[in-house]
């Protein structure tokens, strides 16, 4: 080589070191690697429990509208029966009003006969 001498140690050296930077990068890689798949296990188990406490809220929601369901049945009957009830009354309100007038009538009808006589 043309006056450039380079000595055996520095090129050992840096070949070493080359070396030793490829492992590292390699290992580190490997790293990498095996922590993604533990996450995405990890990550997997997680979304799993997610959907199963979705289910189960899910399923207590449908129960509860269930029983909403029921209790409204329930007060749609009861308001129901309320509205025949307060129909009834309502007639016999009626029936004892016309009573009254009647009973007025008759009485404002026999004072004035009796005021002729």
């Amino acid at each position: 080589m043309n006056g450039l001498k380079i000595s055996f140690a520095v090129v050992a050296f840096v070949l070493v070191q080359g070396i030793g930077v490829i492992w590292y990068v390699s290992k580190l890689d490997s790293r990498v690697d095996t922590m993604y798949a533990q996450f995405e296990k990890e990550n997997q188990k997680e979304v799993i429990e997610n959907q199963l406490r979705m289910k189960l809220d899910l399923e207590s929601v449908i129960s509860s509208v269930n029983e909403i369901k029921k209790d409204v049945k329930k007060l749609r009957d009861h308001v129901s029966n309320l509205n025949k009830k307060t129909n009834r009354l309502e007639n016999q309100v009626e029936r004892l009003n016309k009573r009254a007038e009647k009973a007025a009538n008759k009485k404002k009808g026999g004072s004035i006969i009796q005021q002729s006589n």
